[in-house]
């Protein structure tokens, strides 16, 4: 489920919900793109069930949090971020941060998340 979030003082919409044949194809349209340097963590604050909130901290060390990420442009979601990593649950995971707000399913918050957790 897509939410509206703040990230590097420009708005994005994140979303942790997609496949891998649905990533594998954004991956194959990108352009422009650059890893990361450092490492990321993502932490979502949940309430009933939903992201109520969310803080992403940055690392210059490769080794300090569990994402890893790109940057990148596509021709329909625009600015694009795509983190993956394997976070403490011990399950791979992948969240993207992508600047078209008209791509999918509308973000379900209506208060933009900072993300830094405020």
């Amino acid at each position: 489920m897509p939410w509206k979030v703040r990230f590097r003082d420009k708005d994005f919409v994140g979303d942790e919900g997609w496949d891998p044949e649905f990533e594998f194809e954004v991956r194959e349209a990108l352009t422009d793109t650059q890893e990361l340097p450092g490492s990321a963590e993502i932490v979502f604050l949940l309430k009933d069930a939903r992201i109520d909130g969310g803080t992403v901290h940055e690392s210059s060390d490769p080794d300090e949090f569990p994402f890893n990420g790109i940057h990148a442009h596509h021709p329909e979601f625009g600015e694009v971020f795509i983190f993956s990593g394997v976070p403490d649950e011990g399950e791979g995971q992948l969240i993207a941060l992508y600047s078209a707000t008209d791509f999918g399913d509308p973000p379900y918050n209506d208060e933009r998340f900072t993300g830094d957790g405020s």
